[in-house]
């Protein structure tokens, strides 16, 4: 059977799927990489290796690739390496796509019913010595962190019993405790939520497994140095969706919005609260703190659906005007027996996206800045010459001053689309905000990929150096460095 992607519409011009491997050793470079600047980036991205079994489906439904950035002495060399999961063995010997719609197997041809429908190709991370590639609708994926050749589908050496893993768990930066959870954790559409911590040597230190008040997408997660919080969203699914042979998701805009608070020591229940359906599309956390008996979380919060592709449970069609969130507060008392929270809006009027990042050594406790991947119409994209996208190109990070409320930009060209932004700091002991704003930009117009380096603190100047790849990458979704 020939491989022909001509009808599907989210693989085309700069978006086709890259569909190699390669090694690069020393990158071309533009301007100085920093010499203090040394250690490893790391990208889980989408690529499609054969085109979909369904013309409606999601590019998120893309098999898994990962790449590094490996920086040192002011040279950088990179790599990237398919995910050798049982989805691509399977397909690989099929020579065609064999997985169906989004995270739904009975979709899937019956050949592979049986088999893990793990892509891993949502958030990188380094844990106990293995770098951890992360799908939420299965276990982490690990990988080799030098070679990124595929280890293994891990369960923690058999501690994690949950069919499902986060792709956002968090790495507390001053325990080495590995925190996370899984929804849908007895399998699809259930309402079973499980909560895991592991010490810094990988051993299950205490679990919980207690049910949602909705079936919904549960995305990310926040903590505190007390406390685990677990926001559901808008994005509902069914046993009868999935027998309907659809996407697992749909977004409905009377799903009010429910926040799962968890003291991280064991000492008490888990305790639920409540929003409005204006809150429900709480797709990435910025970070948490506890101030007495207050939990605070800071967060992009979007008012409707951002995922054009997935469907609005009404009919309705796709809305680009909720896509854009704003910077939100959201206080929980856990002294009244109140079952809402104050809200507070930050940063207002902003066209951002929920691709949020901090530095990580301040995770779970006060903070200052958040650095956010975002659309910023004061910045000139010339789609001429970039290729007329017909998408919103995110073409800015933005630093948010959470003390004072302001705002600095970085820019990197009229031709350029961002990923995610990654903080670096400087050293190990450096102030909040002293470091770098790295990350993979997209330069349309000469169908090429660079990594940037941004000052931290004078964003403005826009990149210091530019590794320039000879070709395009994946779409990335999430990033992650490690030192050293």
């Amino acid at each position: 059977m020939s491989v022909d992607f001509s009808t599907d519409p989210t693989a085309q011009g700069f978006f086709a799927p890259m569909r190699f491997e390669a090694d690069i050793e020393d990158c071309e470079t533009q301007g100085e990489i920093p010499p203090e600047l040394n250690g490893s980036f790391y990208r889980t991205c989408l690529d499609r290796r054969y085109p979909p079994r369904y013309a409606d489906d999601t590019p998120y439904n893309a098999d898994g690739a990962v790449d590094m950035f490996r920086i040192a002495n002011g040279n950088v060399d990179f790599r990237t390496r398919y995910l050798r999961t049982a989805r691509y063995t399977a397909e690989r010997a099929a020579h065609r796509a064999l997985f169906g719609r989004y995270r739904n197997r009975l979709t899937s041809d019956p050949s592979v019913a049986q088999l893990s429908h793990n892509t891993g190709n949502t958030t990188p991370l380094l844990f106990n010595g293995r770098l951890l590639c992360l799908k939420e609708d299965s276990p982490p994926m690990a990988v080799d962190p030098n070679t990124l050749e595929t280890l293994c589908e891990w369960d923690f050496d058999g501690q994690m019993t949950a069919r499902t893993f986060t792709a956002h768990p968090k790495l507390d930066p001053r325990t080495g405790e590995l925190i996370a959870f899984s929804y849908e954790a007895r399998g699809d559409a259930t309402y079973d939520i499980a909560v895991f911590i592991f010490d810094a040597q990988g051993k299950l230190k205490r679990q919980w497994w207690f049910k949602s008040p909705v079936l919904s997408m549960m995305h990310d997660m926040a903590i505190t140095d007390r406390h685990i919080i677990i926001p559901t969203t808008g994005m509902v699914t069914s046993r009868e969706r999935l027998d309907a042979g659809l996407i697992h998701w749909t977004y409905d805009s009377s799903v009010p919005c429910h926040v799962a608070i968890l003291p991280r020591d064991g000492s008490g229940e888990v305790r639920w609260f409540q929003g409005t359906p204006d809150q429900a599309m709480l797709l990435h956390t910025t970070n948490a703190r506890t101030e007495g008996d207050r939990v605070i979380l800071d967060a992009p919060v979007a008012s409707a659906n951002f995922h054009p592709y997935f469907p609005n449970a009404d009919g309705s069609g796709f809305d680009v005007a909720g896509v854009s969130p704003n910077i939100r507060r959201w206080t929980f008392d856990l002294s009244s027996t109140r079952t809402d929270w104050d809200e507070e809006i930050l940063f207002d009027g902003i066209r951002a996206t929920s691709m949020v990042r901090i530095d990580d050594r301040f995770l779970g406790q006060p903070f200052r800045y958040s650095y956010i991947l975002a659309v910023d119409p004061k910045m000139p994209f010339d789609r001429a010459r970039g290729g007329n996208l017909s998408v919103r190109v995110a073409n800015a990070w933005w630093r948010f001053d959470h003390a004072n409320g302001t705002i600095d930009r970085a820019y990197v060209g009229s031709t350029h689309g961002l990923a995610e932004p990654q903080f670096v700091p400087r050293h190990r002991d450096a102030p909040e905000g002293d470091g770098w704003v790295i990350g993979v930009a997209n330069d349309f117009s000469q169908m090429r990929s660079e990594l940037v380096i941004v000052d931290a603190q004078q964003m403005q100047r826009g990149p210091v150096a530019r590794v320039k790849l000879p070709f395009r990458l994946h779409t990335q979704v999430h990033g992650w460095w490690v030192a050293g």
